[in-house]
């Protein structure tokens, strides 16, 4: 093969790189730019009490700490999806729950400082 046609390949496969990667760029700035724009929108406020509501299974019920250990889904402009566990503003709230239930529950305060505030099983 001539000298040529090998520099002409080699710019080639460059130049053709090169555009999907700037095509890649632009669109993964883009998308940066409305995720920006989203977190801006639900920009957590210092000391302004919020309420966020999502679905969780059961871990464990912590009586003694008036605790209840939840995998719960993503908590929209607080937190993702995770395992960990809530303060409950009301005992009663965790009575007849059992490890593996699947529950829609509301959490209400000020960040870090929040508690679960309603809390039903969903039916299987």
């Amino acid at each position: 093969m001539r000298l040529w046609r090998v520099v002409l390949l080699i710019n080639l496969a460059l130049g053709l790189g090169l555009m999907l990667g700037y095509l890649a760029w632009g669109r993964e700035a883009t998308r940066l730019g409305r995720d920006l724009e989203q977190a801006r929108r639900q920009q957590i406020v210092p000391g302004v009490p919020r309420t966020w509501s999502s679905r969780g299974v059961v871990r464990a019920v912590l009586p003694e700490l008036n605790v209840v250990v939840l995998t719960h889904e993503d908590l929209a402009g607080f937190m993702g999806s995770m395992t960990m566990g809530f303060r409950v503003h009301d005992p009663k709230l965790y009575d007849g729950l059992d490890i593996g239930d699947v529950v829609r529950f509301t959490l209400t305060g000020v960040p870090p400082n929040v508690e679960i505030t309603a809390l039903a099983k969903e039916a299987p």
